[in-house]
């Protein structure tokens, strides 16, 4: 981080080098930890004069840096963590936290009851594939399973609901500091958190959402001093609306199905999986019946999990849209998210039967496949993926979703937008069998320096984005969020640097009464005072207008993001191409040179 010093080691502590000091005047101050300029390891550090709280604790799920940065933290300094949703951006270094030994011993994890009960789901088969990702030569394995039932025990279960930390968590009596979540729309259980004290309140958003057909509509946020908003789609004005999503990706999906080709769509298990079986369950009977006999609904991974804890909650108008206890009570249908005969494999020999039982030329048996995860970074869906490739001549892989930097789906993505005709994936997964079925190269293995991973090559006409089916809000919803919240200073955190600049400049061409809209750098304090300033560079009415508005930091900043990006290409390089970690150093020093 060049903005660091050159010297900063585990004991750098943010606040002392910001020359930041916590008092009456400036009664919190923030610290991003992860998910500043990035989609990945949310964390956000909330300093006050008698406790450390952090805001979600999440793993990367595309290339940097996998955990949020800990350095500065003291063992037993963490007072309690509030999480404001359990997608494993969100919950998957808690386990980390605990290994460290960060947390003091009776700190808790506040949450709701869904995220609760969703998060422990998740973290477990994050353990999975963290201790194969461990096995790797070079890699180390940084939490186990005593870490995660701890991680367990510590969980303090809440609805949407205001009251003092210090009755939730382990904090002294005399600290006034309150909260207050509420309902954020993005999936089942996730809120919008606010602190206050002192005559001064902040607001995380978490992910925000209200495009859900089966969540209830997002609680207003208050207003507060400072904002802190995601920006995942801010550089985007609008999605297509949900209705219109839903009926072009069934239209898609039938189109692909009366083709007698096969359909892969990956998605998030918590959330987008459970959109997904809702839609079929209302639609697939509306296909000719010679379609609906051949089709064979899969739905597999974590999403089975998932979808048997929303129904633990299906009655609960607090979780849900009215519309989902209504169909419960009135069809007598405890199993909304669930379509019928649909397909819920438990072993690798029920998945090579799925797809060994589909013949392409008679259309008997297509396998329409629900499977986690949404970016193809592990799960069954890029071993899906690849089988597809060995197996079949013709096939559909349909993108529901956000796909983060050095993701297999933003590969795929990016093929797409290049024209080029496949798409190379070097994927960290296996067969469903012994080996990959016989196929004409387009599925093998490759040898890499931290193991052996799978090629796949995947024609780009096999790839369809779907718009509209996301559960982040775009510019027009964020807009309205932060309207609501009014603050004199916004801070962009969860998004990408293309979208955090175009919201940014959104933010102050639309709101009259904001002083300052930064983007959130990892380790660098945000004072909650009087006057609210912050050491990134800021956007500001008065500095909106001005083209020569480009600081040194502004450069710093881009050519950092742009040396965490090439982590991906050097690794793809490496492995397509098989050159060795000189052979690249040696190409970036000419291009360099070449001032390519």
């Amino acid at each position: 981080m060049p903005w660091l010093p050159k010297d900063t080691g585990d004991e750098f502590d943010p606040l002392e080098h910001a020359d930041v000091t916590v008092d009456k005047d400036t009664p919190m101050v923030v610290v991003p930890r992860g998910g500043g300029m990035e989609v990945g390891r949310s964390c956000y550090q909330l300093e006050t004069e008698h406790s450390t709280l952090l805001v979600d604790a999440g793993l990367n799920q595309g290339t940097g840096g996998q955990f949020p940065d800990f350095r500065g933290l003291e063992k037993g300094q963490v007072d309690g963590v509030f999480l404001t949703h359990a997608h494993i951006d969100h919950c998957g270094a808690l386990p980390v936290l605990e290994n460290r030994g960060l947390l003091d011993d009776d700190a808790t994890i506040v949450a709701t009851r869904p995220t609760t009960q969703i998060a422990q789901t998740l973290l477990e088969d994050s353990l999975k594939i963290h201790r194969r990702e461990a096995q790797k030569p070079g890699r180390e394995q940084h939490f186990d399973e005593e870490d995660i039932e701890r991680v367990y025990e510590r969980f303090q279960p809440v609805d949407y609901e205001s009251g003092r930390v210090c009755e939730y968590t382990h904090v002294s009596d005399i600290d006034p500091l309150r909260f207050t979540m509420g309902n954020a729309g993005h999936l089942l259980g996730s809120a919008w958190i606010s602190f206050e004290t002192n005559g001064y309140r902040v607001v995380f958003s978490g992910d925000v959402g209200g495009r859900s057909t089966h969540l209830p509509p997002m609680d207003p946020p208050p207003e507060a001093d400072l904002l802190m908003i995601e920006s995942t789609y801010g550089g985007k004005h609008s999605h297509t609306s949900m209705k219109d999503a839903r009926t072009s990706v069934y239209k898609s999906v039938e189109r692909a199905l009366k083709n007698r080709e096969p359909v892969l769509i990956p998605t998030f298990s918590v959330g987008r999986a459970q959109t997904l079986s809702l839609l079929f369950k209302e639609r697939l009977h509306t296909m000719p019946s010679h379609i609906q006999d051949e089709v064979v609904l899969v739905i597999d991974g974590m999403a089975q999990d998932a979808t048997n804890l929303y129904h633990t909650h299906i009655e609960d108008t607090t979780y849900f849209d009215e519309s989902i206890p209504n169909r419960v009570k009135n069809a007598q249908d405890r199993q909304p998210f669930l379509p019928e005969n649909a397909l819920m494999p438990e072993t690798d020999a029920d998945r090579e039967r799925i797809l060994s039982n589909f013949n392409p030329e008679t259309g008997e048996n297509i396998p329409l496949i629900i499977s986690p995860s949404g970016m193809l970074t592990g799960g069954h869906s890029p071993r899906y993926l690849a089988e597809f490739a060995a197996r079949y001549e013709s096939a559909n892989v349909f993108l529901t979703g956000y796909q983060a930097k050095g993701t297999g789906g933003r590969k795929l993505q990016n093929v797409l937008k290049a024209e080029e005709e496949s798409a190379t994936l070097f994927l960290d997964t296996d067969p469903f069998g012994s080996d990959w079925p016989q196929n004409d190269r387009t599925v093998d293995w490759v040898q890499a320096d931290d193991g052996m991973y799978t090629r796949a090559t995947i024609p780009a006409d096999w790839v369809t984005p779907v718009d509209g089916l996301s559960g982040h809000a775009a510019q027009h919803g964020l807009l309205s969020f932060a309207r609501d919240v009014g603050p004199r200073a916004i801070s962009l955190i969860h998004g990408p640097a293309y979208a955090q600049e175009r919201f940014s400049n959104h933010l102050i061409d639309n709101l009259d009464d904001v002083e300052t809209v930064t983007r959130s750098r990892m380790l660098t304090p945000i004072p909650v005072t009087r006057d609210i300033e912050v050491e990134t560079p800021a956007l500001t009415q008065k500095n909106a207008k001005d083209e020569s508005y480009d600081s040194i930091a502004d450069q710093f900043d881009h050519v950092y993001e742009l040396l965490s990006a090439l982590t991906a290409d050097v690794a793809a390089a490496r492995l397509e191409n098989g050159l060795s970690e000189e052979d690249v150093r040696r190409i970036i020093r000419e291009e360099i040179d070449n001032g390519e």
